[in-house]
């Protein structure tokens, strides 16, 4: 008993420090990668930039209040590890020589690959549509993301990411001056991978210098489209599980500026959500399933291939492809579905927010798309390129965005949602 009291004691003053701990690690690295990244550099990273939309505030506080969620579930697993220590079932080694120095700089090694594993199978596992909403949606919410979004997750999604530390701590013979080597690697690299600047060098040819690391691009694709580039430090695990989008080193030349990127989507401004409608028309060139008679396809046979459910980028929305009321001939969309309809102006679930669009030479025009988010109407063109894929731009005034959204049935992870 007396032991006991002892370690209850010592938990009453380890809790704090172990909570300050946890937090100041991500204040630091999202923070100071925010800072540097984003604010400092940003006027000379510019050229690199991977989207143009400017991120929403209410998008960065989002991501500071579910991180700090984070950090406390990070700091509970810390404290289970101190309370091991304390009841005599150490982890972790004080001694970072104890098993040898070549030992110590190889389990760090050892830690990132082993991170590296379970961070791309669980990441694929919460991407089922049977987990995906309880368990990673809050991280897709942010689809252009920054480094505030390295800890923007469900709880249930931070549990599995700190649970990792301490299997590691049961398994192998770490010393905690390894493990804290190992944190700060996972914090620095999660917050850059988030920053929406392409850091990495290329080659001369465009392509990643280092294509054995996961680039900026490279998981920024999987906020953009989710279901692709699962993988955290490396790329070997996307590759060998055939789950790395095929754009993807056309995306990265793109972000790097390499002028000899062969032709191909441009670059897409994405926003989580429905953000006010980037309404059609960026050119895709050799899509799969392209809809080759486009040109020449009458309205009719147009409005037969659009109707149906789409996704926006990002999963944010689903909105309804239908013929007008008014004119059968016309193209309207109703919102159906949003990810946070406290997002939503009221009444917008179930609301015709894309009304008039007349097709003409391949292509939908004419059309005003209503943000249900503020009430700011958009005019703009779409081009079905596909069976599944609509390409969208829109401009209100000077202002234009553009969007690529899926046909509902074709993305899994939204369809099990319904």
């Amino acid at each position: 008993m007396t032991h006991l009291n002892s370690v209850l004691a010592d938990a009453a003053a380890a809790v704090p420090h172990i909570l300050a701990i946890d937090f100041f690690r991500y204040a630091i690295g999202a923070g100071g990668v925010f800072l540097i990244v984003n604010g400092l550099l940003s006027p000379w990273l510019a050229g690199r930039r991977i989207r143009t939309r400017t991120i929403p505030a209410r998008q960065i506080r989002r991501e500071l209040a579910t991180s700090l969620r984070t950090v406390l579930i990070f700091a509970m697993v810390g404290f289970t590890i101190w309370l091991c220590e304390r009841l005599g079932f150490p982890l972790f080694d004080h001694d970072p020589a104890h098993y040898g120095w070549p030992w110590f700089w190889a389990s760090i090694l050892v830690l990132i690959l082993l991170h590296d594993a379970w961070f791309y199978w669980t990441h694929r596992l919460i991407h089922d549509p049977r987990l995906f909403r309880r368990l990673h949606r809050t991280h897709h919410l942010s689809n252009n993301p920054t480094p505030f979004t390295a800890y923007a997750f469900d709880s249930g999604e931070a549990f599995l990411n700190a649970i990792f530390f301490f299997l590691a701590g049961l398994l192998l013979p770490v010393s905690y001056l390894a493990g804290f080597v190992f944190l700060i690697h996972m914090m620095l690299r999660n917050a850059l991978g988030h920053c929406g600047y392409e850091l990495f060098p290329r080659t001369r040819g465009g392509r990643p210098m280092f294509g054995w690391m996961t680039t900026v691009t490279h998981h920024d694709l999987h906020h953009a489209q989710a279901g692709w580039n699962y993988g955290l430090y490396f790329t070997h695990w996307d590759r060998w599980m055939g789950t790395e989008h095929p754009q993807y080193l056309q995306r990265f030349a793109e972000a790097v500026r390499y002028q000899g990127a062969p032709a191909g989507p441009a670059r897409q401004t994405v926003r989580a959500g429905l953000l006010a409608g980037a309404l059609a028309l960026v050119m895709v060139t050799g899509a799969p399933g392209r809809v080759a008679h486009a040109e020449t396809a009458g309205p009719a046979q147009a409005m037969a291939e659009i109707e149906g459910n789409w996704a926006t980028e990002g999963y944010g929305a689903v909105v309804r492809m239908h013929p007008c009321a008014a004119s059968g001939s016309e193209l309207c969309g109703t919102l159906i579905w949003a990810w946070d309809p406290k997002e939503m102006e009221p009444g917008a679930i179930g609301r015709v927010m894309l009304s008039g669009s007349a097709f003409e030479r391949g292509v939908w025009r004419k059309g005003k798309l209503t943000d249900p988010e503020n009430g700011q109407t958009y005019s703009g063109k779409i081009r079905q390129v596909s069976p599944d894929t609509l390409e969208l731009e829109g401009c209100a005034l000077v202002f234009c965005q553009s969007q690529v959204w899926r046909r509902l049935e074709s993305l899994p992870h939204v369809t099990g949602e319904f």
